[in-house]
């Protein structure tokens, strides 16, 4: 399953949490919501949704488990309407767990008619929000806990003990004490920190260079400028914002984990 270790992700097999469930079936699961929660972890919401939408056909898998009917290939899309059927059979399947029929499908629902319904699934034209990242992974939270408390044989004390500890750093790199944020990692360069704390809100120019190692102003802003003009940031209104480019900075260099 996967598992998170000092910030870092990686894939072990441990004890199944899903107990009754068939190996191949669990880890994607688990690789899909462990993306959910990376992403949000670097506030990278624009595609959240369609993380979702991916999550939900992970569950749909396992319903054609349940259901005893051929899963669906990996990388092969689930039509449309066959969704809907898979969806319909679990609600009324009464061998199948009663929360599972009652919310897991609902939420699953949700999940598929949210990426449809906000356009997410294709490219262009698409601005995603917080709101709408905190939904899904909400909601991914509690399909998790549901599916490892029913076919893990867990309570749900302990199935959510498993899912926190899933994708979340034990240490964060921007450290709060009484309301102010610092860097708590000593190796990264003027860059780096600029990105990290870029990574979890938009700032303002004296907010970056007052968190920062480099004392020297002039220097300070060519390399905010540098930044600019790499694409690595974008500033408006007097604050600057995280793009894609700086996004991917992080994730390579594992800026957010020790």
């Amino acid at each position: 399953m996967f598992l998170e270790n000092n910030g870092k992700i990686f894939l072990k097999r441990m004890a199944k949490s899903l107990k009754t469930i068939p190996d191949n079936l669990e880890d994607s699961l688990f690789a899909e919501y462990v993306e959910i929660k990376r992403r949000f972890q670097l506030n990278d919401c624009g595609p959240s949704q369609l993380n979702g939408g991916r999550f939900a056909e992970a569950v749909l898998r396992i319903f054609q488990h349940l259901l005893d009917i051929p899963i669906t290939p990996p990388g092969q899309d689930i039509k449309a309407a066959e969704k809907t059927t898979i969806i319909n059979k679990v609600t009324n399947d009464p061998v199948i767990d009663e929360h599972v029929r009652q919310k897991v499908t609902v939420l699953t629902k949700l999940l598929l008619d949210f990426r449809n319904n906000r356009n997410v699934a294709h490219l262009g034209g698409f601005s995603a929000n917080k709101i709408d990242a905190s939904f899904v992974l909400s909601s991914a939270n509690w399909i998790m806990a549901e599916l490892i408390r029913v076919y893990g044989n867990y309570s749900m004390d302990e199935a959510q003990a498993i899912i926190d500890k899933i994708a979340v750093p034990n240490y964060p790199v921007i450290f709060e004490i009484e309301g102010e944020e610092f860097i708590a990692r000593e190796d990264l360069l003027v860059k780096q920190e600029i990105l990290v704390l870029l990574s979890k809100q938009k700032r303002d120019i004296e907010f970056l260079f007052s968190k920062t190692k480099d004392n020297n102003r002039s220097r300070f802003n060519k390399t905010v400028e540098s930044m600019r003009v790499e694409k690595f940031i974008a500033v408006k209104d007097g604050f600057y914002h995280l793009l894609p480019n700086g996004i991917k900075e992080i994730q390579a260099k594992s800026l957010l984990s020790y």
